[in-house]
């Protein structure tokens, strides 16, 4: 059994997911400046940024709660109109009758999609949640071995601080990449595969070799960490394009 082309529940789950994450980064981003208590310390250790980020976060994993279980729901229903004994039938008429007007999947592969993205994004936040707070304890014990009171102990504290930085995103950046690999696997789509395996090579090289830049200011040193900059660009604006991606080439997702 087919749904017909003009329900998209796959591509708008994952599209309202991701820019959720996305706004959530930007407050957050935001927050980052206004909160700036202009110290010699991570935003990791700085207790108002924090509260704000875990808040953000909270409120993301409720959102995707939320859109998931509706989107859900609709597929859910659908597949339940018709008896797994007449599916098959079903479908053959469906192509046979109205090919124009059908999904490029089965309503059953469907729904077992909108599961298995609903799994990863709600693991995916709330990993991010846990080790955002394990990380900075880690940080903070960190802080007390190495005290920030002269600039040889700052630029060998960020060093560790930054290079560790990387471990907080492997289980998470496997979890969407592993994602859009099997929704490439359901749809036989070749290019998602290529851009699946390309974009961990990239993560791996930053993870191993490129790691991150440091800029030294006036108050402190900044570190854009490249493993970072990669995880939360594919779980914001690359979802986004994936879910356009979906919607544009494949009927009915």
């Amino acid at each position: 059994m087919y749904i017909n082309t003009k329900k998209h529940y796959l591509s708008k789950s994952i599209y309202i997911s991701a820019g959720i994450g996305l706004l959530a980064q930007i407050v957050n981003a935001v927050s980052r400046i206004f909160f700036d208590a202009k110290v010699a310390e991570p935003d990791m250790l700085n207790q108002v940024i924090f509260i704000v980020s875990m808040v953000l976060q909270v409120v993301v994993i409720l959102v995707i709660i939320f859109v998931f279980s509706y989107y859900i729901r609709q597929m859910r229903h659908i597949v339940r109109l018709m008896k797994d004994d007449d599916s098959d039938e079903m479908a053959i008429l469906q192509r046979k009758y109205i090919p124009d007007d059908i999904s490029s999947l089965k309503a059953e592969a469907i729904y077992q999609l909108l599961e298995i993205w609903a799994s990863i994004f709600i693991f995916v936040q709330i990993m991010s949640l846990v080790s955002n707070y394990e990380y900075r304890s880690l940080i903070r014990r960190l802080s007390q071995l190495i005290p920030l009171d002269t600039y040889e102990n700052a630029v060998k504290f960020y060093d560790i601080y930054n290079s560790t930085h990387g471990f907080k995103y492997i289980g998470m950046f496997a979890a969407l990449i592993i994602g859009i690999f099997v929704t490439a696997v359901f749809l036989k789509d070749r290019f998602l595969k290529i851009v699946t395996v390309s974009v961990t090579g990239v993560f791996m090289l930053a993870f191993t070799i490129f790691q991150m830049i440091t800029f030294e200011t006036n108050f402190k040193i900044i570190s854009i960490v490249w493993t970072s900059i990669i995880y939360h660009g594919l779980e914001t604006i690359g979802l986004i394009l994936f879910a356009i991606y979906l919607s544009k080439n494949y009927k009915g997702l």
